[in-house]
């Protein structure tokens, strides 16, 4: 007797779907289907593809008039038979697909599951506090597809919970062009595929941009024809103001310098230009300074990355960025000797000084007496052992290493049994002195450029001042609570009191 596995409505819409995704990855995963769908030959072509994002008022979907719906079109082949197995029967790449393609495809819609990313754009679908999952499971969204000129439309119901009480999913319900389903896609003419989401998470055409802009494929001729609220939409332009490429031509940096921005470096794919990594999560661990730095932005193109892109689309599988990976290896050479050089420059321009980056300074000192040095850095603390001058009176090129470097922006602390970065190279609100950075909640930013108006005017004052903030920021990534924070803070502050 053998039994098959089910995949449950809760899962599907728990463990596959709204708690996969951001909105932002959501609707970037929805774009990348449809994307797909215009390209048939699995090549990446983005002048074949035609993709239109609406909202839509008084759509007869939606269960309250007053709200629109959120409408993914594509122009591409629609959903075949074959591909309607796929999209209802199968979660995930199957075998057959993985020995017939192997590492071929292009990665922009292999992960198998980012149809399911729709349901993290219906509110209803979403987690909230005393919303009650059986009620979630009720809703979801709607599929309409041809794939012919003309006739009549399949209209799929995609609600979790007909995967259990319902015998599954309907597809072999047809309507008419002109039906009042159809909403603004009434008589649609040619080939199509239409995502429709009641009670979307977004209100408008503005809202939906802003979260999707930073995914959208970085280098224009790889972009495909978008339109927001039937208005064209681009990517933002790369940076100019480092434009690296390697020899053979594989690799290339787009980088620039923007105190403002928290964002970041990207690594991204050559071919299909999309967002893979960020620089910036992946830290000292994998990269070289400064690639990691918020201050520094912009993209870096190798190939093959989107493949080996992680199933949640939020980074790099770790079977890639091993030390024994080739491909991994050769993409960390031109970071080291090309990239990273050129870069630092960059952003040395600016010298960090001041009583803030004073301050700061020793306050390192103070988690390192307290703590030990960070595992595998060497703090800007710490002071190297000169070798003997055999001429004393020639000065020694690296006597002032002793000194605090003013143009390092990143400095290593050890809380307890865990590694930190200070990144004092960034601007933050008047208000704020730390912050934890968005992309690695391990790198910290510290506000030492002058805007910070709460800090003391006393030496001592200052210490005290900056190394709690510190702490309660450290705190924060902990627990969203705000009570948890501070008494992580106290207890650790209490241990500079022991010695």
């Amino acid at each position: 007797m053998k039994i098959q596995p089910m995949v449950t409505a809760v899962h599907m819409l728990d463990g596959l779907g709204s708690g996969m995704y951001t909105r932002s990855q959501a609707g970037m995963e929805l774009l990348r289907n449809g994307v797909v769908a215009c390209m048939p030959n699995g090549k990446w072509e983005p002048q074949k593809a035609y993709i239109e994002i609406m909202l839509a008022l008084n759509h007869p979907l939606s269960p309250e008039k007053k709200i629109p719906v959120l409408i993914f079109l594509d122009r591409g082949c629609g959903i075949t038979d074959p591909a309607l197995d796929r999209y209802f029967g199968q979660v995930g790449p199957s075998l057959t697909q993985l020995r017939k393609t192997g590492e071929s495809s292009n990665g922009a819609s292999q992960k198998g599951i980012g149809r399911l990313a729709a349901f993290a754009l219906n509110e209803k679908c979403l987690e909230r506090e005393n919303r009650d999952l059986l009620e979630r499971v009720k809703h979801g969204y709607y599929l309409f597809s041809r794939t012919s000129k003309t006739g009549k439309v399949r209209y799929v119901s995609v609600i979790p919970e007909k995967i259990e009480e319902g015998g599954g999913f309907e597809i072999d319900r047809f309507i008419d062009p002109g039906a009042t389903e159809l909403g603004p896609l009434k008589n649609i003419q040619g080939t199509f595929t239409a995502i429709v989401i009641p009670t979307p998470v977004f209100e408008s055409a503005e809202e939906i941009y802003e979260a999707i802009k930073d995914s959208l494929p970085r280098e224009r001729d790889k972009m495909f024809n978008l339109t927001i609220g039937g208005k064209q939409c681009l990517p933002p332009p790369l940076e100019e103001q480092l434009n690296i490429t390697s020899k053979d031509g594989r690799f290339r940096a787009r980088l620039g310098v923007d105190q403002t921005s928290k964002d970041g470096v990207w690594l991204c794919d050559e071919e299909t230009s999309l967002r893979v990594e960020s620089c910036q999560r992946m830290g000292s661990k994998f990269l070289p300074e400064p690639l990691y730095f918020p201050e520094l932005v912009g993209e870096i193109f190798a190939p093959g990355l989107l493949r080996h892109q992680n199933t949640a689309r939020s980074g790099l599988k770790s079977e890639y960025t091993r030390r024994g990976n080739k491909e991994w290896q050769k993409l960390v050479m031109f970071l080291i000797g090309d990239v990273a050089p050129n870069a630092k420059k960059l952003v040395e321009r600016d010298v960090i000084s001041g009583n803030a980056a004073e301050t700061l300074d020793e306050v390192v000192g103070l988690f390192r007496d307290q703590f030990g040095p960070p595992e595998g850095v060497r703090p800007p603390s710490e002071k190297r052992k000169k070798p003997v001058n055999p001429r004393p009176d020639r000065k020694d090129d690296d006597e002032d290493d002793e000194k605090p470097d003013p143009k390092r922006r990143c400095l290593a602390i050890k809380v307890l049994d865990e590694t930190y970065h200070l990144y004092r190279g960034q601007s933050l609100e008047p208000e704020v002195f730390a912050q934890p950075s968005p992309q690695n909640e391990k790198m910290i930013f510290v506000s030492v450029r002058g805007a910070y108006k709460a800090m003391p005017e006393n030496k001592s004052a200052r210490r005290e001042h900056c190394l709690m903030q510190i702490l309660m920021t450290i705190g924060s990534t902990k627990s969203d609570d705000p009570y948890t924070a501070i008494k992580f803070a106290n207890q650790v502050r209490s241990m500079f009191n022991k010695k």
